[in-house]
């Protein structure tokens, strides 16, 4: 499967979840086990925009230490810059689907998938109520240490547990695209943290593959996209494939049947050190990624599958793709002075300085505004680049009681997510940077990449 250019079919993640309006939890009759789920996730300090308004297991080995104020925030549901949703069709003078035919759509739900790290499982939260609506366990052992999410154009996540068996774990989000297992009447699936499923009893979780690993475990994951048949307005790859890649000696790259589970595609590069640290797809669904140790970014071409490489100025950690195609990478290696933000210009194949000050970067992801958002640590905070100018907006918006801030992501709504380590998830507005809510009660999470599903809609459906 090849997707289509982004300009032509591409349908927002947003719109596909408007298809449906029932989450998982609504029909579930519980009755899984809930040992050490604890007392669940809480929002806190809620609040509506206006218009105006851990380290990795193996720190020791990495190296690792333990905005925009005229930016509008989001209003009502069409996010930061007054977006509504792009369709298919639109450059051409096409009508797109679904809307009002000038591609406005309001999504039915909308989740963020946060791994609960040190628990084994992973929570799905609203994230227009900061609410946890279902926990699911993502291998057969609680120390598995689940930590990267990818999320399709269905809400659907797959979920990488980085120990054990290496599992990759495909999670639906919605009922409809649950499975019926074991003959009871309705699905039975999880309702919150207190009311988790044993592994692979959940009737939303689709199946889990064993991942054959030779070194470090699963940490780049990305969901390639799917076709949009513009008279349908349907999906007509309704289980796009995915990529999963781990390890430094060698590098494993695999790609995985998204309905089976099944390894479809691999290949094997002998990088000789580091690990996989990242990874995301652009329009084409070629997988880019880095690995921290040889300091490289590298991709794979979604048809050939050959490799390319190249060197990066300093140790990387998270990564991202903007709406050019363009992948971001976020350096953590010496803290203030030393670690910047650099963008790969795909073009002249080299890597443009976007600064920085307050070094120690994390996870990032890119807005619809073009905004690179970035986690910071030492001192704890979010930090904002210009994406159009390459260049650092600020260094130092606050996190209340944050601790080690490390995933960053966008919802549909437009709003910046942080997960700190401290067990809490931000909801950051992006025009005034105060914070919405902060949605508490996981366990060690220790997650960064597309946990929404914005940075895959972002490449596939580019504003403009």
């Amino acid at each position: 499967m090849r997707v289509s250019p982004r300009s032509t079919y591409a349908l927002p993640a947003a719109l596909l979840l408007a298809t449906a309006t029932v989450a998982c939890s609504s029909e579930s009759s519980g009755g899984g086990d809930d040992d050490g789920a604890g007392a669940g996730i809480s929002a806190s300090g809620a609040g509506s925009a206006t218009e105006d308004a851990g380290t990795d297991g193996d720190a020791a080995s990495s190296g690792e230490s333990p905005g925009d104020s005229s930016a509008g925030a989001p209003a009502e549901s069409t996010g930061p810059d007054g977006l509504k949703f792009d369709l298919g069709g639109q450059d051409t003078g096409e009508v797109g689907c679904g809307g009002d035919g000038d591609g406005d759509a309001t999504p039915t739900f909308s989740f963020i998938w946060i791994a609960n790290t040190n628990e084994g499982t992973v929570s799905k939260i609203n994230t227009q109520t900061g609410i946890e609506e279902g926990r699911y366990r993502t291998s057969a052992s609680g120390t598995d240490s689940p930590s990267r999410t990818s999320v399709n154009q269905f809400g659907d996540v797959l979920v990488a547990n980085r120990n054990g068996g290496g599992a990759a774990t495909k999670i639906a989000a919605i009922v409809e695209r649950c499975a019926e297992k074991n003959g009871l009447p309705g699905i039975q699936t999880s309702t919150g943290a207190a009311d988790v499923l044993p592994y692979l009893e959940d009737e939303c979780v689709l199946w889990s593959t064993p991942m054959p690993i030779n070194d470090h475990g699963p940490r780049g994951i990305a969901w390639e996209g799917g076709e949009i048949d513009p008279n349908t307005c349907q999906n007509t790859v309704p289980d796009p494939r995915v990529w999963v890649s781990f390890g430094g000696n060698p590098e494993d790259i695999y790609r995985l049947d998204g309905t089976t589970g099944a390894v479809l595609d691999h290949v094997s590069h002998p990088a000789g050190g580091g690990r996989i640290y990242g990874g995301a797809v652009n329009a084409e669904g070629d997988l880019w990624y880095v690995n921290r140790g040889t300091n490289r970014l590298a991709t794979i071409d979604a048809v050939t599958l050959v490799r390319q490489e190249w060197p990066i100025p300093n140790t990387p950690y998270g990564m991202g793709v903007d709406a050019n195609g363009d992948p971001w990478v976020v350096s953590y290696a010496g803290g203030a002075g030393v670690d910047h933000v650099y963008r790969f210009d795909v073009a002249s194949a080299t890597f443009v300085d976007a600064g920085g000050t307050g070094g120690y970067y994390r996870g990032m992801n890119i807005d619809r505004d073009g905004k690179v958002w970035v986690g910071g640590n030492s001192p704890c905070r979010l930090a904002v680049f210009d994406g159009a100018t390459d260049s650092l907006i600020d260094d130092a918006i606050p996190l209340p009681g944050c601790t080690t801030p490390v995933g960053v992501s966008i919802d549909f709504e437009g709003f910046v997510w942080v997960v700190d380590q401290n067990g809490t998830a931000y909801k950051v507005n992006p025009g005034d940077h105060s914070i919405v809510l902060m949605a508490t009660g996981l366990v060690g999470p220790y997650t960064y990449s597309d946990m929404t599903g914005a940075g895959l809609d972002l490449v596939l459906n580019p504003p403009g």
